[in-house]
């Protein structure tokens, strides 16, 4: 083999071989629409659901671990987290740098030791939310559009998302605001959108509310309920659905690398021939 045609197909191998980091690691490596934020969020989310999976299935039969044993301990341990109350509950929910799908979970196990009650922590983080919301809709309400933009830029929202969240109002009005519950950083720049386009308080908040009642009430069970993953009463029902759970993010994981890894390799390939 020729020394040209060597370099030709180590050139070749090079462009189509992928890096773990590229692959794992970086969003949108090639610009591409297929590759947006949001499959890469269900990337990580599966990642988690995939690792939960196995633990929880392979506890349930090895019982390697088992917390109920561990209840009187860990209720001491993490009974500073309660000293604050309900009021340091409602600040954390509202305005701790970490995301509330971290954050409500974790108040619901700590209701199922016993250190909150499961209706209050319910509603007590809702309506943090919705205060968080109210000051988020206020400001883009009451502030102009530069002054916002300025303030905004700070916590790296940009014109372009609230020019994205103005046409979904637009579109969809109250719906918009209760499909935006779901969605973790667009709820903020939906508030501030439906701020400056006036949309009717009422509306709103009744938008906000019933979103965040359905998804907190979720993630507080996840909380409550979780734990007994991790103990010998649980059940084979429970563990068919976090099988089923397990090979759907496992399928997940398997078709948005292979569609990640085909997209890279074209686009390098392509801008090569070009």
């Amino acid at each position: 083999m020729s020394s040209t045609e060597r370099t030709r197909r180590n050139m070749i191998r090079d462009r189509v071989l992928v890096s773990a980091r590229t692959l794992l690691l970086k969003v949108n490596p090639t610009g591409d629409q297929n590759l947006g934020k949001y499959a890469y969020y269900g990337f990580i989310f599966s990642i988690l659901i995939l690792f939960a999976a196995v633990v929880a299935l392979t506890n349930a039969y090895l019982h390697y671990l088992n917390v109920s044993s561990y209840y009187s301990y860990e209720r001491r341990i993490l009974a500073p987290f309660s000293l604050t109350g309900y009021e340091g509950m409602f600040f954390v929910v509202a305005f701790a740098p970490l995301p509330d799908y971290l954050i409500i979970p974790f108040y619901g196990y700590l209701a199922s030791i016993g250190e909150f009650n499961i209706f209050a922590t319910f509603f007590v983080s809702v309506m943090s939310m919705l205060f968080e919301m109210g000051i988020e809709y206020a400001g883009g309400r009451l502030a102009g559009r530069a002054i916002l933009l300025k303030a905004l830029s700070y916590f790296k929202i940009t014109e372009n998302d609230l020019e994205v969240a103005d046409r979904w109002i637009r579109d969809h009005g109250p719906f918009s605001i209760f499909v935006a519950t779901f969605i973790p950083y667009f709820k903020n720049v939906t508030s501030v959108a439906a701020g400056t386009l006036k949309m009717n308080a009422p509306w709103f908040f009744l938008s906000n509310f019933a979103g965040f009642a359905i998804r907190f009430g979720l993630l507080i069970y996840v909380g409550y309920s979780g734990i007994f993953v991790l103990t010998p009463s649980f059940d084979y029902d429970h563990r068919i659905a976090i099988a089923i759970l397990g090979v759907m993010a496992l399928l997940y994981l398997t078709g948005y690398l292979i569609n990640k890894a085909h997209t890279i390799i074209s686009h390098r390939l392509r801008n090569s021939g070009d």
